[in-house]
């Protein structure tokens, strides 16, 4: 098993850091800065821990943020150079750019810079949005000349910084509400030459998709008018949660219409009574009673139900599916009803719907029950 990712950030990497600086700034305390980190950041995880070693930092770089900003510059590692291997990145570089939001943000000239190298060595998107929030304007401005920038850490920067909904960051709620100033940096990036670059792309509609689905629906039709592998990569991805969801329009983008002429023609759940611990198998049958084929999108949603007794829809991915006229097709799923850490199963009727092309259709209902004691 591996060892959790807070250990990445432990008393080995804060002594790297502090033999670092050392060379840069002789009078640093390398004891004393130890000491403070160990003393509370045990029961911290990976970014809190992250935030304490800046807070460290903070006590014993000089006060002046410019003059500790760029001691912190000097004791950088070396450029990452790879877009795709990352095992060996270092995460030491990331309480780096903690530090630069958390001090830095009446200095926008001095951390802007200090972020451009930061990024280069380890993401900065989690700390330039505190930028973002405090300097919308002049961000967006800067971003302009970044997605020319001929390295593609710096170009990936723009893209997974702006994101609305970026995990482990708090959400930018100004963009989250108007997507506006990103949709003219991801329109210049979507044709990155970097997949690393590009992915990031994706990810960025795909949050802004959960809030505006319609607008990133008609932008990603504007792209596949002019299409290329690379192009239907990030449309593809970036519609990842509104698959997941089944979104009609979603899927129409990738070839999965309307499910005109498609029928169920026979949908079976058996056992119809299951024990928590157990399995149904479920069954369907589709035809194409149309003139033409159709290529379709076949996932099923089971309606658990939860602690509070209410039922609450879980989709599952089934089958892609390309029928000809009058063809028909037969698909059998088991469903395992057995709990898992992420899932605990509750007795009473369990509805089952098949969805084709995103359009929901009942297919039965099985009951489950608790299991007998022994």
């Amino acid at each position: 098993m591996a060892a959790p990712l807070k250990h990445l950030a432990g008393p080995a990497m804060v002594l790297q850091i502090a033999n670092r600086i050392s060379v840069n700034m002789p009078a640093f305390n390398t004891a004393a800065f130890i000491q403070q980190f160990v003393a509370h950041y045990d029961e911290l995880e990976l970014m809190p821990r992250c935030h304490w070693v800046a807070q460290c930092l903070h006590q014993h770089l000089p006060k002046d943020y410019p003059t500790a900003v760029d001691i912190l510059l000097q004791s950088l590692g070396p450029v990452h150079p790879s877009t795709t291997d990352f095992s060996d990145i270092s995460f030491l570089h990331l309480p780096f750019s903690l530090f630069v939001s958390k001090y830095g943000l009446d200095y926008f000239d001095e951390s802007m810079a200090a972020q451009y190298e930061i990024t280069q060595r380890f993401s900065a998107e989690f700390s330039i949005r505190a930028f973002i929030q405090r300097y919308p304007e002049k961000c967006f401005d800067l971003f302009q000349d970044w997605i020319k920038d001929a390295n593609p850490h710096i170009r990936r920067l723009v893209s997974e910084g702006t994101r609305p909904r970026l995990p482990w960051a708090s959400h930018l709620v100004d963009l989250q509400a108007d997507p506006s100033p990103i949709m003219p940096l991801l329109e210049a990036l979507k044709d990155d030459p970097e997949l690393y670059v590009r992915r990031s792309v994706a990810n960025n509609l795909n949050d802004i998709v959960k809030d505006h689905p319609k607008r990133v629906y008609a932008l990603l039709t504007q792209w596949q008018k002019r299409s290329n592998k690379n192009r239907d990569w990030v449309i593809n991805y970036a519609l990842r949660y509104a698959i997941k969801r089944c979104e009609p329009e979603a899927l129409a983008l990738l070839g999965y219409k309307d499910a005109q002429g498609i029928t169920l023609s026979h949908g079976s759940i058996a056992p119809a009574q299951a024990k928590i611990g157990e399995s149904v198998q479920i069954n369907a049958t589709i035809c194409n009673k149309g003139k033409a084929s159709k290529a379709l999108m076949v996932d099923f949603a089971v309606y658990y139900i939860k602690a509070n007794g209410k039922p609450r829809p879980k989709v599952f991915k089934w089958s892609q599916l390309q029928l000809a006229p009058l063809e028909q097709k037969a698909l059998s799923k088991k469903l395992n009803l057995a709990n898992l850490s992420t899932r605990t199963h509750f007795a009473g009727p369990h509805r089952v719907d098949i969805i084709i092309n995103g359009h929901w259709s009942y297919l039965g209902t099985f009951e489950l029950n608790r299991l007998t004691a022994i």
